[in-house]
């Protein structure tokens, strides 16, 4: 059967908890546990990350642990707000939640760093889980993360994984329960019914009590815990009537009130937000859980059973793992709870790595896989160039062998396009002679067209005949007979005064018409007269018309 080992690490407010985790088909196995508290002043927020990192450092150096790891934050670093949205398709739930979100949350959504999670759908509305952390804050874990040597696989969120461990551990449960998880800084309240869960998170933990007893003492907040961790074990040299004992007892009663009202104020408003009942059970777990008189004080104030939950069930053991059973019932439920998630239907669990990491994670583990990609494509060019290289070389000789023998081809070729040149000019001379012959016998008959002409006109000579080729700016012939002649005037020896010009006109326009009978032409140009030699006194009419042969009967 196949198996998977996880390295996954919760690092809580008060100590780092670390854990190998193998899964074979639907059971998981602890190969490894290892612990490391955390060493700074717990009253100063600002000085957690620095000492998670040194605890990381710690457990890759001394326990030899390395390599990709599931970081758990824990419930007071982490904003959670339950948000109901229109029911609308998945692709789409992102932007409508981002929407709504930015509407509940006290800082700019660009801020943080957030997922959500669908805690039920009656199909008119979904009910979202929106879970978001500071975006410096992530940024300045992960580099911790990885100072140690770690790589962050993914960011979960501890407020969330109980549901996880709860279905894991206690898989024919199916009545109404509340999961109290105590840590250090807060408390993890988890409200589990057959239709789903509802978190909430209170700001108020085992360091709650040390500061009271602190400011009740008047000792550091360091001097306190110790105080408090002595008082709390059994056979701690207290008499009943110790005024130390006392004042202990009464910041222990103190904490404990200030618990059962807050967890009173917060199923009064599960029931409100989800219409749900009263919780039939209430399980605790978490160091803050072991104080003593909180069990009873619980289960008096909610009248309900309360015991210890219980996350190692169906869990086996490593038999290297020397940690006492109860310890590590108290620190393995949100471990569990990653390790299973994909165990138990409707698991729940975020992701809160930053995109921008998630996506250089996912380009460094295909990096191995580009590079041997890229050494492929470099050697692959290889033997395409050997085999190009003596493809080449036999090319270049069969190039040399040709050239060698194109030359007289060359010389060859270059006589045919000399005799091609001579033969299209001797083919034109031919095809101008061929015109003349052709046209011979037009003119002929073009001739004999005009004399027949010039006799029905009668005192009418012709002086010059010229013929006028043109080429025009489309490429057409322009093909043009100009004649040139005199009309004899008889009237003009009476004296110009008495020439009728009208009738002189008149009788050159009948010549023109006769002219363009001719088969020859196809029209003519208003004659040009000139009347100046006739009014000089002389009896001629000089004229000239040009005559517009058409071109498919060339003269």
């Amino acid at each position: 059967m196949s198996s998977a080992k996880r390295l996954i690490i919760n690092c809580g407010a008060s100590r780092v908890t670390a854990a190998v985790i193998s899964s074979h088909g639907g059971t998981l196995q602890i190969d490894k546990l290892v612990t490391e508290d955390l060493q700074y002043d717990f009253s100063n927020e600002d000085a957690i990350l620095p000492s998670v990192g040194e605890a990381l450092k710690a457990l890759a150096h001394t326990h030899k642990l390395s390599g990709k790891a599931t970081l758990i934050v824990p419930g007071n670093q982490i904003l959670t707000k339950t948000i109901r949205i229109p029911h609308i398709e998945e692709a789409k739930r992102a932007q409508i939640i981002a929407f709504e979100a930015q509407q509940n949350i006290p800082y700019p959504l660009h801020e943080v760093v957030w997922d959500s999670q669908v805690v039920g759908d009656d199909g008119v509305e979904t009910e979202v889980l929106f879970i978001a952390a500071k975006s410096n804050v992530v940024d300045e874990f992960c580099g911790y993360v990885s100072a140690a040597g770690f790589t962050v696989d993914s960011i979960s969120a501890a407020t969330v994984l109980d549901y996880n461990t709860l279905q894991f551990a206690y898989p024919e449960l199916d009545d109404d329960v509340l999961l109290i998880n105590i840590g250090a800084r807060s408390t993890n309240l988890l409200f589990r019914n057959p239709d789903g869960f509802f978190v909430r998170n209170i700001q108020l933990g085992g360091n709650s009590l040390t500061q009271n007893i602190a400011d009740s003492l008047g000792k550091p907040f360091s001097q306190a815990e110790a105080v408090k961790h002595k008082f709390f074990a059994e056979n701690n040299g207290y008499s009943d009537d110790d005024s130390g004992a006392k004042l202990l007892t009464s910041c222990s009663e103190s904490f404990m009130r200030r618990m059962s009202q807050e967890i009173t104020r917060s199923i009064v408003n599960y029931r409100r937000q989800k219409g749900g009942a009263a919780p039939k059970r209430i399980l605790l777990n978490g160091r803050g859980s072991l104080l003593k008189g909180l069990a009873e004080q619980l289960s008096t104030t909610q009248k309900v059973e309360v015991e210890f939950f219980d996350p190692l069930q169906n869990v086996t053991l490593d038999g290297s793992i020397d940690t006492e059973i109860e310890v590590l019932r108290l620190q393995t439920s949100e471990i569990i709870g990653e390790a299973c998630r994909g165990m138990v239907p409707s698991a729940a669990g975020v992701n809160l790595l930053p995109e921008g990491i998630q996506s250089a994670m996912a380009f460094s583990r295909k990096k191995p896989f580009l590079l041997l990609a890229a050494a492929c494509l470099a050697i692959a060019p290889f033997p395409a160039l050997v085999a190009y290289m003596n493809a080449n070389a036999v090319y270049s000789e069969q190039v040399q062998a040709i050239e060698s023998g194109l030359q007289p081809l060359q010389n060859h070729q270059s006589e045919i396009m000399r005799y091609k040149e001579e033969a299209v000019r001797a083919g034109a001379a031919i095809q101008r002679v061929e015109g003349l012959v052709n046209s011979k016998s037009n003119w002929i008959k073009f001739f004999a067209e005009m004399q027949n002409s010039l006799h029905a006109a009668e005192d009418v000579w012709l002086d010059k005949l010229n013929v006028v080729r043109e080429q025009t700016a489309d490429g057409k012939s322009s093909y043009e007979v100009v004649v040139e002649g005199e009309l004899l005037v008889r009237e003009s020896a009476n004296g110009t005064e008495n020439v009728d010009e009208d009738a002189l006109s008149d009788q050159l326009k009948s010549l023109r018409s006769s002219f363009e009978d001719s088969e020859f032409i196809v029209s003519s140009h208003t004659p040009v007269v000139t009347w100046t030699k006739l009014h000089k006194g002389l009896n001629v009419l000089p004229f000239s018309i040009n005559l517009v042969v058409d071109p498919t009967k060339p003269l």
